[in-house]
Order: structure tokens, then C-alpha cells, then sequence
């Protein structure tokens, strides 16, 4: 398998989807639905998998429910992150750390 692209089970098919498209993945009771560029799947595999399977240098766990494809994250609220025109919750103990490393990365 290609080093970009990460292997997915969604219902009862598997899928390949390419990294650099994944904006975030959200947590939904029993699935992750993951949303791309071009569309939203739905995935039976736990969000806690996904985290592991994809590079923790590309993508940040910002809430319990929600990891962020740093390449997508357009903007910092006070108590969020936006990726395009959605604003996503970001936990209290993570905005500290979110808000030094966006600083690093772009400062």
C-alpha cells in the first residue's frame, strides 16, 4: 500500500483514501465519519484506530470526538479550530498546546 494512503472499512467493503484529502474524522456514536474534499464516508473503524494508522505529525486529536488534518485547519477561534467554513470544538487541556504549535508552524 501506498505510504498516503491509509486502508478503511466502511459497512461491509474496504476503502482507500488518499491522506492529503481527509479534512477531519469525527466520531459518531459507533462510526467515524470521515470527511474528505470531495465527500463524507462513513466508517465502522473506531476513531482510536484511525488515529494510530494516520501520521501524528499531519493530524492532531483536538477533541474526545474530532482529529484534524493540520493541512486543512484554516483558522483559530477561542474555542476551536476551523477547517473550510465548519468551526470543530477543540477540548480545554488541548487549546494550549493547539494554539503554540499553529503558532510555530506559521510563525
Amino acid at each position: 500500500m501506498n505510504p498516503e494512503e491509509i486502508l478503511v472499512r466502511a459497512g461491509d467493503k474496504w476503502l482507500v483514501l488518499r491522506i492529503a484529502d481527509i479534512r477531519y474524522i469525527k466520531a459518531d456514536n459507533k462510526v467515524c465519519r470521515v470527511i474528505t474534499i470531495h465527500r463524507e464516508h462513513i466508517l465502522t473503524t473506531p476513531l482510536q484506530v484511525l488515529e494510530a494508522d494516520l501520521p501524528s505529525d499531519r493530524f492532531l486529536r483536538v477533541h474526545r470526538c474530532y482529529l484534524v488534518a493540520w493541512s486543512h485547519i484554516t483558522a483559530l477561534t477561542t474555542n476551536g479550530v476551523c477547517v473550510g467554513s465548519e468551526e470543530l470544538p477543540v477540548s480545554r487541556n488541548v487549546l494550549p498546546d493547539l494554539n503554540s504549535r499553529y503558532a510555530m508552524r506559521y510563525y
